[in-house]
């Protein structure tokens, strides 16, 4: 799996220490959040993660190898996520692409719901 700038992982902290906080994302890549993604706060802030917890994570940076992680900037839009199939689409046509997903889902729904009846 290629990691890419913007992408967002659920990951788990592995360690916390006074540089930041460390990550394990899927397949064994590991990053850090620094300390300055919490600016001021980080001394009570890091008193709310403990080893072993999940955290949402966006990649803002890959630097020689190393994922320059932040748990702040996981909303924000200057970090369009690559793996999102929406992220690249003009309103007009999100709205179009999102009439289309629906359909879909109530095709399905209803294809499910038939298959549930007559199993009964």
């Amino acid at each position: 799996m290629k990691i890419q700038t913007g992408q967002r992982f659920d990951g788990v902290i592995n360690n916390i220490t006074d540089l930041g906080i460390f990550v394990t994302l899927p397949q064994h890549h590991r990053g850090l959040v620094h300390r300055n993604d919490f600016g001021q706060e980080w001394l009570r802030e890091r008193q709310r993660y403990q080893i072993g917890q999940e955290v949402r994570v966006v990649v803002q940076q890959i630097r020689k190898g190393r994922y320059d992680l932040s748990i702040r900037r996981v909303n924000d839009p200057d970090l369009p996520d690559p793996a999102n199939q929406f992220s690249q689409l003009t309103p007009s046509q999100f709205a179009q692409t999102l009439n289309e997903v629906d359909a879909k889902a109530q095709a399905e729904i209803k294809q499910l719901e038939a298959v549930l009846a007559a199993a009964e």
